[in-house]
């Protein structure tokens, strides 16, 4: 079977660092799946934090994860100091992804390379939205001009 390959932004805009807990490791006694799918999260949130936002509220409108990808290079295990490094690209009408990059600090290892995509939702209209084009803008990124096909 073919495994995933994510591919990483050109760029890194935010940075944070977890320590692996006791809690985060498997039987197997390396991080867990789950737990670094929670890590992930939790750096995507951190970084909307740092642009002053919130999930459920950016310019108006919300924020629902799309998909998934998570590419695991390495092992880690309780207490890593883990450096997870978030930027964006793939912009598109209604959203974009996030890329990641989760590097062990003592050992200079990439642990695993994950990308979480997004789409703007209107929860009161029940339907997505466009991308806040100041939303894109704060990121760097110009306005798409979106080509319609007949």
């Amino acid at each position: 079977m073919p495994r995933i390959k994510v591919a990483i932004p050109d760029q890194f805009l935010f940075s944070m660092e977890r320590v692996v807990g006791f809690s985060d490791v498997n039987y197997a006694k390396h991080l867990d799946s789950v737990s670094m799918v929670s890590i992930l999260h939790e750096a995507r949130l951190q970084f909307l934090a740092s642009l002053g936002f919130a999930e459920s509220n950016i310019f108006g409108l919300g924020m629902v994860v799309t998909d998934l990808a998570v590419d695991y290079r390495s092992e880690s295990f309780a207490n890593d100091c883990l450096i997870i490094d978030v930027g964006v690209s793939k912009f598109n009408r209604y959203g974009f992804d996030f890329g990641m990059q989760v590097t062990n600090r003592a050992f200079e290892s990439v642990v695993c390379n994950a990308k979480i995509g997004v789409v703007f939702f209107d929860f009161d209209q029940h339907e997505m939205s466009k991308v806040p084009i100041a939303f894109k803008s704060m990121l760097g990124h110009p306005q798409i001009h979106e080509v319609q096909v007949a």
